[in-house]
């Protein structure tokens, strides 16, 4: 008896040193790039998840590419046009409603008689109430200019799951607005709102904090309506399409509302880091376009913080985007 327990115990030890040997550890929160394609998508899509906007910026960007980030962050988070006094006031006037005392009661009591008309006169109108939104979006991601080919696809293939979800919803539902105007004062509450001058002039961190409040609060405003973002996330995979030269392809596909959609992106491999290229390259245009050089650039240079090396260049007819590996 004693022998088998002995037995036993050594068996148990074996799995355990076994399973330590063949896992794969896992990256600090944060840290620069992923150990592969795969591992650099995964974790990114985890902080975004999370609402760990700062977290997910330092592992997203090369760690010469986060400094220049962080300390452009006040330009890149002024308004790009002066606000005017209407504007100005209409913000200042919606951050006191929402976080006034007993601002949920009031609310609910404001919106309650437009809750009681919807289900009267519009409740039937929502297939094509649902038809024209759905219409807007596509044609508002069709002429984005800041969007690739992959994301608008990815963009119409949610707008096409969406829109026949919203015909489902009780949107007249007064016991779901009430909780969902819960939901919004608190977040609002959380978020530390003043003024709109107030909300440009946030530093990198103060951002991120209003980022992920805003984030957090989204989510559970739309769980309260039956769309888990979540479980989006949980259903993601993450399969490499190809990996050579220092530049992968990689295929995710995750559900929305239990349909499924794919998209891919490209990473490019810097100091023996995965990175997500589109990214990479949209931070380090936006950078040189805040600091642009003293004099102009050589010719076919493409200029990038010290320390990293330029990322591929965007092609979205190209499978894999060529890359420049260090």
């Amino acid at each position: 008896m004693r022998r088998l327990s002995h037995l036993a115990w050594i068996l148990l030890l074996a799995v355990v040193l076994l399973s330590a040997c063949n896992h794969k550890p896992k990256d600090a929160p944060g840290t620069p790039g992923g150990g592969s394609p795969e591992d650099a998508m995964r974790d990114s899509l985890d902080l975004v998840r999370d609402g760990k906007f700062d977290m997910f910026w330092r592992h997203a960007l090369p760690p010469a590419d986060f400094a220049a980030l962080r300390a452009d962050w006040v330009k890149r988070n002024a308004p790009t046009e002066p606000l005017d006094a209407d504007d100005r006031a209409k913000f200042e006037a919606g951050v006191k409603r929402l976080t006034e005392p007993d601002a949920e009661k009031k609310l609910f009591a404001d919106l309650r008689p437009t809750l009681v008309h919807f289900d009267h006169d519009y409740k039937d109108q929502m297939p094509l109430l649902s038809g024209v939104g759905q219409s807007m979006a596509l044609t508002a991601i069709e002429q984005a200019k800041d969007l690739t080919a992959s994301q608008k696809r990815q963009l119409r293939e949610a707008a096409n799951v969406v829109a026949p979800w919203t015909q489902t919803v009780a949107w007249g539902d007064q016991a779901k607005a009430k909780e969902a105007i819960g939901i919004l004062v608190d977040t609002a509450r959380k978020a530390n709102l003043s003024t709109p001058d107030a909300l440009h002039a946030m530093n990198f961190d103060e951002s991120m904090a209003t980022w992920s409040t805003a984030w957090l609060g989204f989510k559970r405003l739309l769980a309260v309506y039956g769309l888990s973002i979540d479980k989006s996330f949980e259903s993601i995979s993450i399969d490499t399409i190809e990996n050579s030269g220092g530049s992968a392809h990689v295929k995710i596909t995750y559900t929305l509302l239990d349909k499924p959609i794919q998209t891919d992106a490209t990473l490019v491999l810097l100091d023996g880091r995965w990175y997500d290229s589109d990214l990479l390259q949209s931070v380090r245009a936006q950078h040189l376009q805040l600091n642009p050089p003293a004099q102009p650039a050589h010719a076919g240079s493409a200029a990038a913080p010290s320390g990293t090396a330029p990322p591929p260049p965007r092609n979205d007819g190209a499978p894999v985007a060529a890359a420049r590996p260090r």
